[in-house]
């Protein structure tokens, strides 16, 4: 989509859009406008089956608390004659494809689309799910526009079957753990085939998409490094390894301090609620922090955010001594090849 274009429809108010820096804006990736109007989320969000609104949101949402849900799930405002839903999905900002499945069979999600937003710092990804269809003249390496048309909202999936009237698009934006996904993937001996690469969903973590917009809107933050910095740290995890993980290569604006021509010996780790490593310190050998390599430990914990939690906590307490969680273990074995 060109920028004129873009500027035309921005003036009709199709796609209303949140000031993200000075080089891009935010688009609502649907044409729905309640959010932009501050409606309530009974106005956009898709629940489950269970009828509750709150099951299409980020997190704890689903089985009574105790599932997590990755994304944002919202309806369609227009349909065919069928009930098929018939909302263009656009992309939030501008970026570049780097995943697409068009394949309903292939994966949970469905048909899906990758965009990474590079033009950002850090980088990160939107993730839109279940679509109908994607943009034919969409391969990997295309570049997009906020506001580009990405596909047709949809209800595919594999291995269950979404009805006509749950029909939505599923929204995710974050990180990539590991460029080697692959190396861990076979180590799981899944007997299926990985057929999406690094952009497996097992080798994403996200954010909360309707905070992260909240914020945007509220003027709370103007960038998504800020909305990262907000986020509440849950725990934080001292990692004894000499490797540069991928993530950290790939995601540089999340080190707090330079490391290159230093001996690293470990990385301490400040992970959010639902486990997204938003924050690196390299230590170093002259530091003397004793340990041995490939020890993983503890630094520190905030209770409050762990005791609200009733699903995917980073660390267990089991009386007063914390442990890792075997999901934050998981996330560590693909950061860093562990085995």
């Amino acid at each position: 989509m060109s920028f004129r274009l873009l500027l035309l429809f921005l003036s009709l108010g199709l796609l209303p859009s949140i000031s993200l820096s000075a080089s891009a804006s935010l688009i609502w990736p649907t044409p729905n406008q309640a959010f932009q109007a501050g409606k309530p989320i009974e106005a956009f969000v898709q629940p489950t089956s269970s009828g509750r609104v709150e099951s299409g949101l980020f997190g704890c949402v689903r089985n009574g608390g105790a599932k997590f849900h990755e994304g944002l799930d919202l309806f369609p405002v227009k349909r065919s004659s069928r009930g098929e839903a018939l909302d263009p999905v656009y992309s939030i900002l501008p970026g570049k494809v780097v995943h697409i499945s068009r394949t309903a069979g292939y994966s949970s999600y469905g048909r899906y689309i990758v965009v990474v937003h590079n033009g950002e710092s850090p980088s990160f990804h939107s993730l839109y799910a279940h679509m109908a269809s994607i943009n034919s003249s969409l391969k990997v390496g295309s570049r997009v526009e906020a506001g580009t048309e990405l596909g047709i909202m949809g209800r595919s999936a594999a291995g269950y079957s979404i009805p006509r009237s749950r029909s939505h698009l599923h929204l995710e934006l974050g990180f990539r753990l590991s460029d080697q996904f692959q190396t861990w993937f076979d180590r799981q001996r899944f007997g299926s085939k990985n057929r999406h690469g690094n952009w497996n969903g097992m080798n994403l973590v996200s954010v909360d998409p309707l905070d992260f917009y909240r914020s945007m809107r509220q003027g709370e933050v103007s960038t998504f490094r800020e909305y990262l910095r907000r986020l509440p740290v849950a725990a934080r995890v001292r990692v004894h390894s000499a490797k540069v993980p991928n993530f950290v290569q790939d995601y540089p604006a999340l080190v707090t301090r330079p490391y290159a021509g230093r001996r690293v010996v470990a990385w301490d780790i400040a992970f959010t609620e639902f486990g997204v490593p938003k924050e690196w310190t390299p230590r170093f050998a002259e530091e003397k922090l004793g340990g041995r390599a490939g020890e993983v430990r503890v630094l520190t914990y905030n209770p409050q955010v762990l005791e609200a939690q009733s699903c995917r906590r980073v660390i267990r307490i089991s009386g007063r001594v914390p442990t890792i969680a075997p999901g934050t273990v998981t996330i560590l074995k693909k950061l860093f090849g562990f085995k």
